[in-house]
């Protein structure tokens, strides 16, 4: 097995070891023992198989199962970064369609300290919902 793709598949059994511990904390401050359990199985899952990727002995052989978990493994991480690009793409529309062209206004329009600041409370007033 390449040394790439190596390291991508511990980081990958790594990264959902992670994710199901964080299921586990949820489920148990949720009181759901049931889903609790399975996310406790998941994650010894993830850790035997990145024990088993870890080892120096390793001869990149893996089960059919072992593969089906890295699959799993990488939907879940994938879907997990789709998310944040999505949270990122918004936060970079608002700077680009908001943030950015009032603070420019401000100083592209204005003077003085005094005039800077009136501006400023004048655009960066809230409005509220009603």
């Amino acid at each position: 097995m390449d040394k790439t793709y190596l390291t991508l598949f511990k980081e990958l059994a790594r990264a959902t070891e992670i994710a199901a511990e964080q299921v586990m904390e949820y489920d148990h401050k949720k009181g759901d023992e049931k889903a609790e359990e399975t996310a406790r199985i998941m994650r010894e899952d993830y850790i035997q198989l990145h024990d088993k990727l870890s080892k120096e002995d390793f001869n990149g052989i893996l089960t059919k199962k072992e593969y089906a978990k890295l699959l799993a493994a990488a939907f879940i991480v994938s879907n997990n970064l789709k998310d944040r690009m999505t949270g990122m793409r918004k936060a970079l529309a608002g700077y680009e369609t908001d943030v950015i062209p009032k603070l420019s206004a401000i100083v592209d329009n204005t003077t003085t300290d005094e005039e800077a600041q009136k501006m400023a409370e004048e655009t960066f007033i809230l409005k509220e919902n009603n």
